[in-house]
């Protein structure tokens, strides 16, 4: 059988998958019947006319019942996962308790913040699922944008049309430099005072979003050493003396080797949150469980990402 033959049976039984459920269920049609609220002579005419459409008996009689031919045996498992396939796609449209959320996270936030999230949140809620993507600040943006994401949690947020944006922590923004360095000792810098070569994330990530934007408020350029794919690395490139950097304060103060400076430009900072389409967007529909989850992280998150971030 070719695949257009393929097709058009499949329209053809797509709307009676109930009937041939209810009719392997029960092995009786007026049984059948009363199970999908029909009267027994319409499901028996519906029956016969699909057998007919489709060329291939489904049912055959025994006696005063009926069961499946081998034809409706081999066809039975399909029907009974799509419609399984369906109630699973209705309750994620309508339930708040078995719905699916498609969330992306920064890789720094993955190591504690996103794991003690969701065990709160299952722990509440253990029938939600959830789709989990790691990436950068700026591919997080765009999966949610294009509707890849129901939420991300990210840094910075976002200013432009199509986002939503909720502040769940913010954190300063500092020079990191090596202990020994010229400056170490300073209350304070710009960035136009320092001449060091600097180590800054790749394009693309948040904090070197932020560092460029330091940049270009205060008239300065920096030369770069090398550009690191996280916060780690490059706070341990400080410490040994390779460059200076822009990172967000430790919580629990500079990694050894290093000090932080505070910023005189203006707005060194890093607002960490979460992100999820304008009202309006992606046809005007959430997802109830998306809601609840994402009402979960903007009342927990504020208590938990300072103690884990950084």
């Amino acid at each position: 059988m070719n695949d257009p033959d393929v097709d058009a049976l499949t329209r053809t039984l797509a709307p009676r998958l109930r009937m041939v459920a209810a009719i392997a269920r029960t092995e009786h049609i007026t049984h059948a019947a009363e199970a999908l609220n029909m009267p027994q002579p319409t499901l028996s005419r519906a029956l016969a006319r699909l057998q007919e459409e489709l060329g291939i008996a489904l049912v055959e009689r025994t006696g005063r019942g009926v069961r499946l031919t081998r034809a409706g045996r081999l066809l039975l498992p399909h029907v009974e996962r799509a419609l399984d396939d369906l109630r699973q796609g209705v309750a994620e449209l309508t339930g708040a308790e078995e719905g699916r959320v498609a969330l992306t996270f920064l890789p720094t936030l993955g190591v504690e913040v996103v794991p003690v999230l969701l065990r709160g949140y299952r722990a509440e809620h253990p029938g939600v699922r959830f789709t989990l993507t790691q990436e950068a600040w700026a591919e997080s943006l765009r999966r949610v944008a294009s509707g890849g994401a129901d939420l991300a949690l990210t840094s910075p947020l976002p200013s432009g049309p199509g986002l939503a944006s909720a502040v769940l922590h913010t954190q300063y923004l500092r020079l990191v430099v090596p202990e020994h360095h010229v400056l170490a000792g300073a209350g304070d810098v710009s960035l136009a005072d320092v001449r060091d070569e600097f180590i800054l994330l790749k394009p693309g990530r948040g904090v070197r979003h932020l560092t460029d934007r330091l940049g270009d408020r205060a008239g300065f350029t920096p030369r770069v050493a090398f550009e690191a794919d996280d916060i780690a690395t490059a706070r341990g490139l400080v410490a040994a003396g390779l460059g200076v950097s822009v990172l967000p304060a430790r919580p629990k103060g500079a990694l050894g080797g290093t000090v932080e400076l505070a910023i005189r430009d203006g707005q060194a900072e890093r607002p960490v949150g979460v992100v999820w389409p304008e009202e309006g967007s992606g046809g005007g529909y959430e997802p109830p469980a998306v809601a609840s989850f994402r009402d979960y992280v903007r009342r927990v998150g504020p208590r938990v990402i300072p103690d884990l971030t950084g």
